[in-house]
């Protein structure tokens, strides 16, 4: 069944294949692509006619609370953003951390974890450590990443799920293990924000991103930056607009200093629909029990996990379903992962490709006939 309270319906391409495939792109709700449609058509007919200043100021506004409702937050610590790349290149440039000093993080990490700060190590020096976890995905765990950490380590940046392997990590330890080094903790939770519960504060992470469309179930086009009280006290942003500061329509040449929360990463006029958009996806989501939703996914991943394994498939995802969420990678000995990913797409059978590797990702939305079915035209494939 599909997690409790939540309709299928709201999702009907089912009715035309089975989609496993929300760690690449989530569903999104008819009454979210709504919001974000209505929005752009008046504002396409009608122009300034329905957003007046104020409107345009505050129109962030309901991402925001959305955003600290989901992550336990307040809302003068969320920055809305046009993407997780855009958020963390802010905060991997003003931290810039110098020679003498190392950011770890890991070799399955998404690209744009770890590209701004091979970026950063070009211009001041710093070393990037990337922990290895292809070689022996089982061994990967927060004591694996504390063999590279150490005084000199200015910041773990890494993601709460790993896209392309599905290992989660405990966000209490990973912070344990930063703050005892004297570093900061960043955490991408683009794959994690959405199918998990989060409690930044409780957790003492220093800055976690999440980008919109994944298991947020939203539009391209914006993501939700939490920066701790503390480190949002110290933050300039290294980039400045229009909107960095507490009066934004001010529109006064003259330096102005910039917010005093969150928003002063918000330097300027952004896609706002995709803004929207979030906040409607977002307070979908808050509807729901992340606890459950947390359950269902897990529990399909452990169909998925079994069943692979019964058919000779080496798993990415570790075997211990306490240590993954809805995301299992495995691979096909003596078989071209690509290829088998493109068959099941011509039949209908949703899922992405990864290093040679198949990766079935479900959430809320799906349920263990989507599974079963999945199953059975991979073998036809298989055969």
């Amino acid at each position: 069944m599909a997690a409790a309270g939540l309709r299928r319906e709201d999702f009907p391409v089912f009715d035309r294949f089975t989609y496993l495939n929300t760690a690449s792109a989530g569903l999104v709700p008819a009454s979210v692509i709504q919001s974000a449609h209505g929005f752009e058509a008046e504002l396409a007919q009608a122009g300034t006619t329905g957003m007046d200043e104020d409107t345009e100021v505050g129109i962030l506004e309901d991402a925001r609370r959305a955003a600290a409702e989901l992550l336990g937050a307040h809302p003068s610590t969320i920055a809305i953003a046009t993407s997780f790349t855009e958020a963390l290149c802010q905060v991997a440039w003003w931290l810039r951390p110098g020679r003498g000093q190392n950011v770890v993080s890991s070799d399955v990490d998404f690209p744009s974890v770890t590209y701004p700060w091979h970026r950063v190590a070009e211009d001041t020096g710093c070393q990037v450590r990337l922990v290895s976890v292809l070689d022996d995905p089982e061994s990967f765990d927060v004591d694996k990443i504390a063999e590279h950490v150490d005084s000199s380590t200015a910041v773990i940046c890494i993601s709460h799920i790993q896209y392309l392997t599905g290992h989660l990590l405990d966000l209490n330890e990973l912070a344990t293990l930063a703050h005892d080094h004297g570093a900061l903790l960043i955490i991408d939770a683009t794959q994690s924000a959405g199918q998990v519960p989060i409690n930044v504060t409780a957790t003492g992470v220093d800055v976690l991103i999440t980008g919109s469309y994944k298991w947020l179930c939203s539009t391209f086009g914006s993501a939700a930056c939490y920066l701790s009280p503390p480190l949002l006290e110290r933050f300039r942003p290294p980039f400045a607009g229009w909107r960095s500061t507490e009066h934004p329509y001010s529109l006064n040449a003259r330096w102005k200093p910039p917010a005093a929360t969150a928003r002063r990463m918000e330097y300027s006029t952004m896609s706002y629909a995709s803004a929207i958009a979030l906040g409607h996806a977002i307070r979908y989501i808050n509807t729901l029990s992340l606890d459950e939703v947390a359950t269902h996914n897990a529990t399909l991943a452990s169909q998925v996990a079994e069943e692979l394994a019964r058919r000779g498939a080496k798993l990415l995802t570790p075997a211990d379903p306490r240590r993954r969420a809805g995301t299992v990678t495995a691979r096909f000995p003596g078989r071209d992962g690509e290829a088998i990913a493109a068959e099941l797409t011509r039949r209908g059978v949703i899922v992405s490709p990864r290093v040679s590797s198949n990766r079935f990702s479900m959430h809320f939305y799906n349920n263990s006939d989507d599974v079963d079915h999945a199953l059975a035209i991979l073998d036809e494939v298989l055969q």
